[in-house]
């Protein structure tokens, strides 16, 4: 009887290798996963609140940026967010790749296979990052975003958004959301 055992990767093995493929992946406790491609809804929705979010924050210390842009939850869990906010953006830099370390805001576009780890491993995760205070969540499939923010007691609410005419209104970085933005072009 065999067991498959999965190859753990060390970080600097993990950055070995996002050097040289062609494709993002995730890195979570040892382990790799190639990240895959975004449906159209998937696409226009993430364009929708990066664009919002970079013309807002052009004459601001805070900077919006792409799924392009990794991030790190602590030190064995990077995940590349759909979009991610960060005031006074650090980095650090592994074989000469940099990660973001002090994300604000992090955006989850949701999909029916992932939506699920999204709403509770993700967002488990997210948690452990000291500077975020913001977490929302997007669905592709309907009308629907859901808003989580960190109370000064380290506790979460979450607002829902289910209208074309709502704004969701992020403070901290003063910004406001359109859903009809954000869903412009989407086709359910």
């Amino acid at each position: 009887m065999s067991a498959n055992l999965k190859r753990r990767y060390s970080v600097n093995e993990y950055f070995e290798i996002e050097k040289t493929t062609p494709y993002k992946n995730e890195y979570f406790y040892g382990e790799i996963f190639a990240m895959t491609g975004a449906s159209r809804n998937h696409c226009h929705i993430a364009s929708g609140v990066h664009l919002q979010l970079y013309q807002q924050l052009r004459a601001t210390r805070c900077e919006s940026f792409t799924s392009e842009m990794r991030t790190r939850i602590h030190n064995q869990v990077y995940r590349y967010p759909d979009v991610v906010v960060a005031c006074e953006p650090r980095f650090e830099v592994i074989t000469g790749l940099q990660t973001l370390i002090n994300p604000i805001l992090v955006v989850e576009v949701l999909s029916r296979s992932t939506a699920t780890f999204d709403q509770d491993g993700k967002f488990q995760e997210y948690q452990q990052i000291e500077s975020l205070r913001y977490y929302l969540l997007v669905s592709q499939n309907q009308v629907l975003a859901t808003l989580f923010t960190k109370q000064l007691d380290n506790t979460w609410n979450s607002e829902s958004f289910d209208s074309l005419d709502s704004s969701i209104e992020l403070p901290t970085i003063n910004c406001s959301l359109a859903m009809a933005e954000i869903y412009f072009k989407v086709v359910f």
